[in-house]
């Protein structure tokens, strides 16, 4: 595997990313764990230091039990969620044989994994500008974070991946996309799996909101703002790169990107999101201690920069609307 994805496997057509190994069945939660690489468990162990090993208290390290490799070190507090638990919980949420397993896999050396599961049904925005529903979970070992659950329409037309929260359009939505690490989390968790009809309003509420998106036009002055006002450049675009990006952009906002020329899409806020959505997801230099590296961009996509600056850019895509 590449240098930052410790295992993965996928369904369908191979990810952007080219990483994985593929399954020809979308996998159930057991068939998916195991060709995930994920069917290993994490122990805590006692902190210890000093030639006599005393014991630093109140920290203990995250232990990976196939191989040993210590993946974090944690207060006493913390309560590891286990592989397994991860897929039984994503199991009861959706309902057992009702999800669709396309991917899995852990990052770095085991301390960060993640499920990515299709749902029934998809999106219409406009046309055949359609989004298949997914529900991405991720979980950490090491302690740098809580378990999230996440809803991820993916745009079928170019298989950008949204990782959409919707914060503003359903407040209440934010009490099943976090659970602690703590001795509550069993209880909190069993809350999320009564919580389904919650991740379905979040899907309709994306359906309207996109829908919106797709009858306002918008002028390629607009659009320019709306890049600046994301942070992608600079404001007064007086670096090359920035220069380059805002060029980069707006070619896809004027037509280059995947389904650009559809109706509802083109010259539309719903196609001014899509352009930085297909430029992070596709486009956009994401660089690591070697260099660019196709896992870190898939690690920047589904966690970390890209994914920030895809919600910062429907954020400001709703306003427009």
């Amino acid at each position: 595997m590449a240098a930052n994805i410790d295992s993965m496997m996928y369904y369908g057509d191979t990810p952007w990313h080219g990483l994985g190994t593929k399954i020809e069945n979308a996998a159930t939660s057991a068939e998916a764990i195991n060709a995930a690489g994920l069917n290993w468990e994490v122990k805590l162990e006692p902190v210890t230091y000093g030639n006599d090993h005393k014991v630093a208290e109140g920290h203990n390290v995250v232990v990976r039990q196939d191989n040993g490799a210590a993946l974090g070190v944690v207060g006493n507090v913390y309560h590891p969620l286990q592989n397994k638990d991860a897929f039984s919980f994503f199991d009861a949420v959706v309902g057992e044989k009702a999800a669709m397993y396309h991917t899995a896999g852990s990052l770095g050396i085991g301390e960060k994994v993640w499920i990515l599961a299709k749902l029934p049904g998809y999106v219409r925005v406009v046309g055949d500008d359609i989004t298949e529903k997914f529900l991405l979970l991720t979980n950490t070992h090491d302690g740098s974070g809580s378990v999230k659950v996440l809803f991820s329409p993916i745009r079928v037309v170019c298989q950008n991946t949204l990782n959409l929260a919707i914060r503003e359009a359903m407040s209440s939505g934010s009490k099943i996309s976090k659970v602690k690490h703590s001795a509550s989390m069993g209880l909190r968790v069993s809350r999320i799996q009564d919580d389904l009809g919650i991740i379905s309003a979040k899907f309709g509420i994306f359906e309207q909101m996109a829908q919106r998106l797709a009858t306002v036009q918008v002028t390629q002055t607009a659009f320019a703002d709306y890049v600046k006002n994301i942070g992608m450049v600079e404001k007064d675009l007086k670096t090359t790169r920035s220069q380059n990006i805002m060029d980069e952009v707006s070619a896809l906002f004027e037509g280059r990107q995947k389904g650009g020329t559809m109706p509802g899409v083109k010259g539309t806020a719903w196609g001014a999101f899509n352009a930085v959505a297909e430029y992070v997801d596709f486009h956009r230099s994401t660089r690591s201690g070697s260099g660019n590296n196709l896992d870190t961009r898939a690690q920047s996509i589904l966690f970390g920069s890209g994914a920030a600056l895809k919600q910062e850019a429907w954020d400001k895509a709703l306003t427009l609307a």
